[in-house]
């Protein structure tokens, strides 16, 4: 019986290559997508997990708050994960602490080889590094190789780098010309599904020949520059653990000199797991993933194979007029519903497992280009995971009785005296259905047409939105510490002696990105005590000039102007209304107080106020800002991070190459290495830009998807008509009014699923918006994006029909009323 059921089916493929065709395809393209979402989305919630403790390995993070804003920090002071391992010895196994002196490359030079290179992903590190996380140690002892002062541990990769088919270990490598390191072991290379990249590990003792005149460089509670980790011991409770943490903000934090008064501290412990898709803090280590977007992709996914299973469902029961005849004849002869539902729920699964052998055929070739999109290595493989083989028969089996349920227990359901009688089946309700179906289909392609143009346009508002300062044409080359820092005025002066280099300057930080700085920077007249913290950049002169900022009152720092450096500030109009001041001009002469890490004040003036920039991401609000200036090599080096080099339009090549010969010139030590600054803040809407991609590329698909079932639809419409057509062109009727005939079901049907769409976008499109402080206006630009997603999709579903409605327009009469459908 089987057997005959599976002859049944290859037949009945076989006689309808059109419709077999389409549905294959349709249901194919659906589950591939489906797949590659999937690998996506299985990616992004595997990151960490290849600790083997991951469940008791957490992220101490703090938020303070105080009067006037909170704080939500990634890292913590220096002391925090030793006092606690001290505090709570019962409840933590070990905390472990990461540094990279706050700077984002580090220059690491084999002297014997005589080269260097630049490293971004370089730490300091606790000797129990190797208790809390989990790597391989492929050379040396992890419980020994970070114990001792100048201990290296590399990856595989570096060590390849630096040292080919040598063996590393008891190398030497120098960091930055100023301390020898020495190779004290050899790890695997880092998985990239992690919310850490980790190639160079320093042990952490070295910190202390590094600050040797800085002896009490990790004392403060200010400071909160390092990323503290602690595996907590089997059976510790979260809650109760951090609910003692109120204990050591008291007794360590306002404890310490020149705490702010208002000012609090929550510590809390931060899963892991949940950092790369749930943490966007301050100062996080690198850029984490978004759980929103990897939901949406996930309603993506879910959103087109419902629709490629519709796309079955529609023509199953479109076609139901064809085997009424074959399930009357079967009752006839003796044919239970039961049997015919196995027969036709099979000829579904059928078709479900020849789409999935499609699928992942085009999952396999897609793959890789999808991986390009994402900017993720993707691969996939049957076997590379025991799950695959086992969820893709679940997913056969799924996709099968979604899409194959109803149109069985429709056919099966047919009376032998209705359909032997040619009345076919309940065609109303069927007819129903399908038009229910089909404005469902749109309703969700126009939604996610919607949801692409609005996402496209916030990118393309923060990507374009005038940030208050010209990031084109501006080179940005790390300094801080190095010899260009000691000798800045002299690689300064050389760098301005080409034309080409209109203005050079000392910036804190790159300004645009996320990286937030903050000071005891005051207001004069606060309340010591209750004084808080405020956004501050220190730059040298000609900041202003290099980034083409507005001063709105006052003047710029000037070297006319001897005291600037100890006694001249800079703000923003933000810090005007925190202020109270209703016009620039009133600020000119308003006192700051500054306090140092020794908490001694120091009285600055306010000399100019500059407009509103974004010294931080597109993504954050505005705050006020302090600019201080400095001149003297010994608080450039403490307080300048890069250098920004302006130049004139046109080829930059002289230009750079001009900058890379003074840079030789007065480093021979870290190689010559810069970037564009509008290039750099491009990095910043990563995550946006990819979502963007993805949502643009999963949009096409299920609109292809979408018109593959109207195509059927139609094509199954206009063989139905045949000979009514036939009947209007003898009776004259134009082959306007025919096609106008097929297709206004369709068209009918997408205009409400665009009636229906609208509202449900709306909401959510409106929900997302609210995450970003600087938005483009939604309601001025309503008409643009929903009646031109409306009239696209209009316009394809019009395309799409009337292929087949011309094709039955032109059909010669006589033949078409001959014919039997």
């Amino acid at each position: 019986m089987y057997k005959n059921y599976f002859k049944i089916a290859i037949r009945d493929l076989l006689k309808n290559k059109v419709h077999s065709i389409i549905n294959i395809l349709g249901l194919a393209i659906g589950l591939a997508t489906c797949m590659l979402i999937l690998i996506f989305v299985f990616n992004e919630w595997s990151y960490d997990q290849f600790n083997t403790k991951s469940d008791l390995l957490h992220r101490l993070v703090q938020t303070t708050v105080s009067t006037e804003k909170n704080e939500d920090q990634a890292s913590t002071p220096f002391l925090l994960g030793p006092v606690l391992e001290a505090e709570y010895p019962d409840q933590i196994e070990a905390t472990v602490r990461f540094y990279n002196l706050e700077e984002p490359t580090h220059t690491i030079l084999n002297r014997e080889e005589e080269f260097s290179y630049t490293e971004s992903n370089l730490f300091f590190v606790d000797s129990t590094f190797f208790e809390v996380f989990t790597t391989e140690m492929l050379q040396g002892n992890p419980e020994e190789a970070l114990k001792n002062p100048s201990s290296l541990v590399i990856s595989e990769d570096i060590a390849k780098k630096y040292f080919g088919n040598e063996n590393p270990i008891g190398q030497t490598l120098n960091y930055r010309g100023i301390q020898d390191l020495t190779v004290t072991g050899v790890m695997a290379n880092w998985p990239e599904e992690s919310h850490m990249d980790l190639e160079l590990l320093i042990s952490f003792s070295t910190l202390n020949e590094i600050y040797g005149s800085s002896p009490d460089y990790d004392q403060s509670w200010h400071w909160n520059p390092v990323w503290t980790y602690t595996l907590l011991k089997e059976g510790t409770e979260i809650e109760p653990l951090q609910a003692q943490f109120a204990s050591i903000a008291e007794n360590y934090y306002y404890a310490y000199p020149g705490w702010p008064s208002d000012q609090t501290v929550d510590i809390t412990l931060q899963p892991v797991t949940d950092i790369h898709l749930h943490s966007s803090r301050d100062n996080e280590m690198a850029t984490n993933g978004s759980a929103t977007y990897v939901n949406i992709l996930l309603a993506v996914g879910i959103f087109i194979l419902i629709i490629a299973c519709i796309n079955f469902m529609n023509l199953s029961t479109a076609r139901s007029a064809e085997r009424s005849r074959e399930v009357g004849i079967r009752k006839v002869l003796g044919g239970h519903r039961s049997q015919l539902f196995y027969q036709f729920i099979g000829e579904s699964f059928l078709i479900t497992l020849l789409s999935i052998f499609v699928g992942v055929a085009l999952v396999f070739l897609l793959v890789p280009y999808f991986g390009e999109i994402v900017d993720r290595d993707l691969s996939f493989s049957l076997f590379q995971n025991p799950y695959i083989i086992p969820g893709l028969f679940l997913l056969a089996v799924i996709t099968g009785l979604f899409s194959g349920s109803y149109p069985a227990l429709y056919l099966s359901s047919f009376k032998p005296s209705h359909v032997l009688k040619g009345n076919g089946s309940n065609g109303r309700n069927g007819t129903l259905l399908r038009k229910s179906l089909v404005t469902f289909q749109f309703t969700l392609s126009v939604i996610l047409i919607i949801g692409t143009l609005v996402i496209y346009n916030q990118l393309q508002y923060i990507q374009n939105k005038d940030l208050g300062f010209d990031e084109n044409q501006v080179l940005i080359l790390p300094t801080k510490q190095n010899l260009i820092a000691w000798e800045f005025s002299t690689f300064k002066e050389q760098a301005l002696s080409n034309a080409q280099i209109q203005s050079v300057a000392g910036i804190g930080k790159i300004i645009g990105n996320e990286k937030q700085e903050y000071y005891r920077f005051v207001p004069g007249g606060t309340v010591e005590g209750a004084d808080g913290t405020n956004q501050a950049l220190f730059v040298t002169h000609d900041f202003v000039e290099t980034f083409d900022l507005e001063i709105l009152a006052g003047r710029s720092f000037s070297k006319e102007f001897a005291t600037d450096e100890e006694s001249a500030v800079l703000i923003n109009e933000k810090m005007l209304q925190r202020l109270g001041l209703e016009s620039p001009d009133e600020a000119i002469g308003h006192e700051f107080y500054f306090y140092t890490s020794s908490n001694e004040r120091e009285t600055y003036q306010v000399v100019g106020v500059v407009n509103n920039f974004n010294y931080t991401s597109i993504k954050k609000e505005i705050e006020p800002l302090v600019i201080g200036v400095v001149e003297d090599t010994r608080r450039i080096l403490g307080a300048i991070e890069y250098t920004a080099v302006e130049i004139a339009g046109g080829d930059a090549s002289g230009a750079i190459a001009h900058l890379e010969s003074v840079w030789e010139e007065v480093n021979h030590v870290d190689p010559f290495e810069y970037r564009f600054l509008d290039q750099e803040l491009e990095q910043v809407y990563k995550t946006e830009t990819v979502m963007s991609s993805m949502a643009t590329s999963f949009t096409i698909l299920c609109i292809i998807i979408a018109c593959m079932g109207l195509l059927g639809l139609a094509s199954h419409s206009a063989q139905l008509k045949r000979q009514e057509i036939g009947i209007r062109k003898s009776l004259g009727a134009s082959i306007s009014s025919i096609v106008g005939l097929l297709s206004k079901e369709f068209i009918w049907l997408v205009a409400l699923a665009n009636l229906i769409a609208w509202p449900v976008a709306w909401y959510f499109a409106n929900s997302w918006l609210q995450n970003f402080p600087y938005r483009f206006d939604i309601t001025t630009q309503l008409p643009l994006i929903f009646i031109g997603s409306g009239m696209l999709i209009l316009l394809i579903a019009m395309v799409t029909v009337s292929f087949h409605a011309m094709k039955a327009a032109n059909l010669n009469p006589v033949e078409a009323i001959r014919s039997k459908n």
